[in-house]
Parts: structure tokens; C-alpha cells; sequence
């Protein structure tokens, strides 16, 4: 099939994307949103006579402030509730601005420091338990490669198919205001589920077609990504369009959530597809070597 034939391509498309995303994240960092970081946010709805008559003041108050509607907007800061209302209260009752709270979400530091620590486990965690299930499940296997290497790669893979939405996701905080919270972690942990779920598919073709087929491990390989091929598409494409009907249409405060899952899926598809298998033929023939 033409991606054994071209992995070195796709591999190497892969690889620049995630430099591409290191890249970003090292210059521009994790934007920790209120969960991970404590403080408040305060969402609101206005009346004024324009935009920027609302932001400059907050802008003044070094309150990170967005506009989530026509007249909406949310005010976040890591400073408590009370103290982040005396920083609004100079800019309210002056006949400029009339503005009604709709939801406050206030989190301590602590609750933060703890949510961090818990959110880097779950991945850490999920990741090693995919390794262990991989190798187990694979243990029949042992020609031309051997089963650890099917849960190495598929761990490899997994990184991939997280960094390159984080480090779009790192793009998103510099030029839509997009912070790391909890849904964030939602998302990269249904994007493990799922990316994983079709790795394993295509995986078990290629040991049911190695138990029945003879010829070059590379030709096996490329029939069990022809035969799956279809499959994994029409899978991560339902998926994806549901998705997007979420990013339209759905609420505010779940757009980067959807966002980035539609990115994950499409990541997560091309690596079950265009470099897990591929790598597993790269392996094979570097070991022959």
C-alpha cells in the first residue's frame, strides 16, 4: 500500500508537527487557566455604548477580560472574589456601564496546586496501563516483532497525538484567550481513549493477517491498513462532524473543548493510520540491519 511505501513522508510530517508544537510551547508556555492556577472568574452581560469603552478599564486593573457574546463577557483573575470586586467596583455605578453578574467560580490556590497534580497522574497513568494492555494482548505475537514493541510504539504514537493539539491549543491562548482547564484534560483524555481504540483495531489485523498470510512483514502490514483503512475513517469522520455541530452551535464555554478534540481525532486518526503501523515496518527493517 502507497503509506508503507511512503512512511518516510508521513513520519516525517509527524515528527515536524510536533517539533512545530514543542516550538510554541516553549516560547509561549501553558496558559494554566483558574482551575490549575486559583482565582476567580466572573462572567457577566453589559450594556454599554461600545466594546472598548468595557475592556480598557479592566485592561487598567490587569484583569484578563473576553467577550463571549454580544453583550457578555467573562473577567478572570487570580485574585479572590472579594478583591477582584473592589478592582471591578471603580469602573461600576458611574452611569458608564450597567452589568449584572450571571456566574462566579471562585477556586483557591490549594484546589489548584492539587487539580495540576492529578491531571498530569490521570495521563501518566493511562499511558502505562495502554503500554501494559498492549504488550499482554499482543503476546502470541512474537515474529517478526515482538509484542512489546506493538505497545511502544502505540505509547509513541499516544505523545504525539497529545502534544500537537496541546501546542495548537498553546496558539489558541495567544490569540483567542484558549487556558488549560479541566475540560482540556477532558479532551486529551477522550482523544487517548479514542486514538488508542483505532491503533488497536488496525494492530489486531495485522496479527490476525501474520497468523494466516505469508510474505514480507511490510506487504502484511500494508494489506491490514487497506482492509481497515476504510473503517478508520468513516469512524473518526462521524465523530468529527458531531463535533463540529458542537463547535457551531454549542455553548461558549465549550468551544476549545470541542476544538480540540476535533483536532485530536483528526491527529489521532492520521497516526493510527499513516505512522504506528509504518513505524512498526521502520522497526522491523532497522532490526534486520
Amino acid at each position: 500500500m502507497f503509506i508503507i511505501k511512503y512512511k518516510s513522508i508521513f513520519i516525517s510530517v509527524s515528527i515536524l508537527l510536533v517539533i512545530v508544537s514543542f516550538f510554541a510551547m516553549g516560547k509561549f508556555g501553558i496558559k494554566k487557566g483558574i482551575d490549575f492556577t486559583g482565582g476567580t472568574i466572573i462572567e457577566t452581560h453589559y450594556i454599554a455604548t461600545s466594546t472598548e469603552l468595557i475592556a480598557q478599564p479592566f485592561k487598567d486593573a490587569n484583569i484578563e477580560m473576553y467577550q463571549t457574546g454580544a453583550t457578555s463577557y467573562k473577567f478572570i483573575s487570580q485574585d479572590n472574589y472579594e478583591l477582584m470586586s473592589k478592582k471591578l467596583q471603580p469602573f461600576v455605578g458611574q452611569g458608564k456601564y450597567i452589568y449584572a453578574e450571571d456566574q462566579v467560580i471562585n477556586v483557591g490556590p490549594t484546589m489548584g496546586s492539587e487539580m495540576t497534580k492529578k491531571a498530569i497522574i490521570a495521563i501518566v497513568v493511562v499511558v502505562i496501563a495502554i503500554l501494559l494492555f498492549i504488550a499482554f494482548a499482543f503476546r502470541e505475537v512474537s515474529r517478526p516483532i515482538s509484542s512489546w514493541k506493538y505497545g511502544t510504539i502505540a505509547m509513541i504514537t499516544l505523545v504525539h497525538d497529545i502534544i500537537i493539539p496541546t501546542g495548537v491549543y498553546v496558539w489558541l491562548s495567544q490569540t483567542q484567550g484558549a487556558q488549560v482547564d479541566t475540560l482540556f484534560v477532558i479532551a486529551l483524555l477522550t482523544i487517548l481513549a479514542i486514538s488508542i481504540s483505532d491503533k488497536i483495531v488496525v494492530f489486531d489485523r495485522i496479527r490476525e493477517n501474520l497468523k494466516i498470510g505469508k510474505g514480507e512483514f511490510g506487504e502484511i502490514v500494508g494489506k491490514s491498513l487497506k482492509q481497515t483503512f476504510t473503517r478508520s475513517i468513516n469512524t473518526s469522520l462521524t465523530v468529527v462532524l458531531s463535533l463540529v455541530a458542537l463547535y457551531m452551535y454549542g455553548p461558549e464555554s465549550t468551544k476549545f473543548f470541542s476544538l480540540t478534540l476535533i483536532i485530536g481525532m483528526i491527529v489521532g486518526t492520521y497516526s493510527s493510520i499513516f505512522v504506528a503501523s509504518p513505524l512498526l515496518v521502520l522497526w522491523n527493517k532497522n532490526k534486520k540491519n
